[in-house]
């Protein structure tokens, strides 16, 4: 993602001391016009004047030199981080900077930005500084503006609520505007050309990311899909025919990535809903009812099976209208490439391993074994 330029915003106050020298001015030159009639009392006032001038731009340079430098009493290494909010005027910045220790003095500071022309160059960003530095290496920092990076990593089998939800958590976006978009056609079929999902759901691939502050909603999710569209073209060279588009193949992936616990495991699964749907039998997935319920239980009830939910695939054939959950590279593998297997069966084990099975007897009987053995 690319930084922002963040030049900080004019501000309505005036340069430090600013008022003391324009009173001095308009005092001298209250006076110029006696003085410049009488040739002898200009020429004994010039002199002085001109001396008293070299002294003042001396002390001032003195001045702003000193009060750029580092603050040692204040400054330490480990406090040599700062955060620079968008919109930041130069006398902020100025302080945030003697806060730390970094200058001396916020007015040095200011005085030196106006008279070399630069108020207007720093940016916005997060910084940090050695413990041996000079005010020009500084100054060259705040002006390449280094955004606020956060990391996030994102879980398999995360749904978009789930993962919008982490991301306003950490400040990254607003959860009302980041659902909104994963629902909208045409911001998806932008950036979702190959498949024209209807919603977000299945695409938003878990990773981890690095996102600067301040990014809107719509460049981070242009960041997920982007990486979707990486994994996918990287996975789908070894996709077989089976008559499912892309858009199904990943709502399958996101059924495996709920059932599968073992990477092994994930090829079989897939196969098995894969004979399902060509059989014309129920998919029977306890992920798709967590789904609809819209939360993650850790034991289903018989109740839960009978919610009028067009995920329900207890009650309702083929597969759900959209992706249950974002699916990890495995789980895409797994239905690109399922395994060639002749079970329809299968039920988790207490150690997240699953029993396979070819009949519903073998099922039943496998279950009941089970059960005994506690298993």
């Amino acid at each position: 993602m690319g930084k922002r330029d963040m030049t900080p915003q004019s501000d309505a106050r005036v340069l430090p001391g600013y008022k003391f020298i324009g009173s001095l001015f308009r005092r001298v030159f209250r006076f110029r016009g006696p003085v410049f009639r009488d040739r002898s009392r200009f020429q004994s006032i010039v002199q002085p004047l001109f001396w008293l001038g070299i002294i003042f731009l001396l002390g001032q340079a003195i001045w702003i030199y000193n009060g750029v430098q580092i603050n040692r009493a204040v400054f330490a290494p480990n406090r040599s981080t700062i955060d620079i909010p968008m919109g930041s005027s130069v006398f902020q910045i100025g302080a945030l900077l003697e806060e730390k220790g970094l200058i001396k003095n916020r007015d040095s500071f200011v005085w030196y930005l106006y008279l070399t022309g630069q108020q207007n160059s720093l940016k916005a960003g997060h910084y940090t500084f050695g413990s041996q530095f000079t005010f020009g290496q500084l100054l060259r920092e705040l002006k390449k503006g280094r955004p606020i990076i956060y990391k996030v990593t994102i879980p398999e089998g995360y749904t978009c609520a789930e993962i919008g939800r982490l991301l306003s958590g950490r400040g990254l976006v607003d959860d009302q505007r980041f659902q909104e978009l994963l629902h909208d056609r045409v911001f998806l079929r932008s950036q979702l050309v190959d498949f024209a999902p209807v919603s977000g759901e299945g695409f938003l691939f878990p990773d981890t990311y690095e996102f600067a502050k301040g990014a809107k909603e719509e460049e981070i999710l242009a960041t997920f899909f982007q990486r979707f569209r990486q994994v996918w073209s990287e996975v789908s060279h070894q996709m077989k025919p089976g008559g499912l588009s892309p858009t199904e193949l990943v709502t399958l992936a996101s059924i495996v990535e709920g059932e599968a616990k073992v990477a092994a495991e994930r090829p079989i699964i897939a196969g098995i809903f894969l004979n399902r749907l060509r059989r014309g039998q129920l998919l029977q997935s306890c992920a798709t009812v967590q789904y609809a319920l819209g939360e993650r239980k850790q034991r289903l009830l018989y109740k839960d099976l009978q919610i009028d939910s067009p995920y329900n695939t207890y009650l309702y054939k083929g597969l759900p209208p959209t992706p249950i959950g974002n699916p990890g590279r495995a789980s895409l593998e797994a239905v690109l490439a399922p395994a060639d297997t002749d079970y329809l069966y299968f039920f988790a084990k207490s150690d997240g391993t699953h029993v396979f099975s070819r009949t519903y007897r073998e099922h039943i009987n496998a279950q009941n074994l089970a059960a005994r053995n506690n298993d």
